[in-house]
């Protein structure tokens, strides 16, 4: 083979030839990483330990079976007085974003009782809560 003709092979080759390196080491990169075992670890909560139970009323019966499984009173007590509407916004809340075992047929007579204990009138214009409008 005359060598202008081998010249032109080997630099046509050339690329090809570059390539493989740089494609097998793309390729591992790209490649998924192999599965993993998964490992839990144990978490432990607890909770605040408090004899305080909330005061007497219609609907105290569900405060004290309900909030203060996560909840002291005092820190319930201790929250801005809102209006009902608030109170049990606050209570879907609590049901929906933290899965508290509320059942909603409870909520609007925890709602009148927190409201009761420690509320305010409802005001026209957007919640303090939410900044929505009732």
């Amino acid at each position: 083979m005359d060598t202008a003709l081998r010249n032109v092979a080997l630099i046509s080759a050339m690329p090809v030839l570059l390539a493989i390196p740089l494609l097998t080491t793309l390729a591992a990169h790209l490649a998924p990483p192999a599965p993993t075992a998964q490992t839990w670890t144990k978490v432990e909560v607890q909770f605040p330990a408090s004899q305080a139970i909330f005061p007497p009323g219609k609907g105290a019966d569900i405060a004290n079976g309900q909030c203060l499984m996560c909840h002291s009173a005092g820190m319930v007590l201790r929250q801005p007085p809102l209006s009902q509407g608030e109170w049990a916004s606050e209570i879907t809340k609590m049901r929906s974003a933290y899965g508290a075992p509320i059942p909603p047929d409870q909520t609007e007579a925890l709602a009148s009782y927190l409201h009761a204990i420690n509320g305010r009138p409802s005001q026209s214009g957007p919640s303090r809560v939410d900044r929505q409008g009732s």
